[in-house]
């Protein structure tokens, strides 16, 4: 069966999709830095090419009150298959704003806590944060410039967020003798100055040290991210990454990172980057690098 307006077959679309995925793990395994690094990064100008067009064609069509286009789009294969990779993929509204959340989870997650999407009525998120970020002053940081940003930015119909309190705790006696296992303690967030907002431009990357953990923090276009200065394979410093906001390059395995989550974005499986809370406060950056450890990512300087 022909794809409309192509000429390609579904078996020839998958092959040409394979084609692809094969040339970018052949490059991947050149022995040239400098090479891997210009094709990469005419992938990643590509790639954020196409990502804003499309993005901007699915808005357009769901502004102008046509979202059934959309569902329709996507029962064709080759359309399914770029929606999906660029997150645009329809969906119901909780699905939608749980998807957008992914973006912020591991900077909550960061501080010891967790956010649950309780329901979505007409672009209202319905939401309970649970763990440390209960009483915690980071919590209002946390709305603010990660929950809402993220919805705004993933979820198209998304109004507002009201917020609930949380479920009372509850004494849970061990099934198990005490000492037998250690249970994960995570620790309050203490955040620490480490640069003001003007020494660090729009799209760069900087590494600073923060109470003995080495960080690096990055700026998008305003926001503020930050991760641990530690490769996911040798824990070797990421100084030399190639940054392409908001994508980072590993110097020492050429793998690529999404500086906001910390996830792989090569579509390889693997570790991804250690997110750290970060805020700002009165022009200067703090961050906090006092939060649980991941034993598999030693904090050393």
């Amino acid at each position: 069966m022909k794809i409309p307006e192509t000429g390609l077959t579904e078996e020839e679309f998958q092959l040409a999709v394979q084609r692809l995925d094969d040339l970018v793990r052949e490059f991947e395994a050149l022995p040239y830095p400098q090479i891997r690094e210009r094709v990469f990064a005419l992938l990643q100008a590509v790639d954020a090419i196409h990502r804003e067009g499309i993005s901007r064609l699915v808005r357009l069509l769901r502004d102008r009150g046509h979202p059934g286009l959309i569902d329709a789009a996507a029962g064709d294969p080759a359309v399914r298959v770029l929606l999906m990779l660029y997150d645009l993929l329809p969906g119901d509204e909780r699905s939608q704003a749980e998807a957008a959340l992914d973006a912020v989870r591991p900077y909550i997650n960061s501080h010891g806590g967790e956010v649950e999407v309780l329901e979505v009525i007409d672009g209202l998120v319905h939401l309970r944060l649970s763990g440390a970020c209960v009483g915690c002053a980071g919590s209002a940081i946390t709305l603010k410039r990660g929950i809402e940003t993220a919805l705004r930015e993933g979820f198209p119909g998304f109004k507002g967020i009201r917020l609930h309190e949380p479920q009372p705790s509850m004494e849970v006696i061990p099934l198990e003798p005490v000492g037998e296992r250690t249970p994960r303690q995570f620790r309050r967030p203490i955040f620490v100055a480490v640069a003001r907002v003007e020494e660090l431009p729009p799209g760069t990357l900087r590494a600073v040290g923060a109470g003995g953990v080495q960080v690096l923090i990055a700026n998008l276009d305003g926001e503020f991210y930050a991760v641990r200065n530690q490769c996911p394979g040798n824990g070797a410093p990421l100084d030399a990454a190639t940054f392409t906001p908001p994508v980072l390059v590993c110097p020492w395995h050429n793998e690529a990172y999404d500086i906001r989550t910390g996830k792989r974005v090569d579509g390889q499986q693997g570790r991804g980057l250690i997110v750290v809370p970060i805020a700002v406060v009165d022009g200067v950056l703090q961050v906090a690098a006092n939060t649980i450890a991941d034993p598999d990512h030693p904090l050393s300087t």
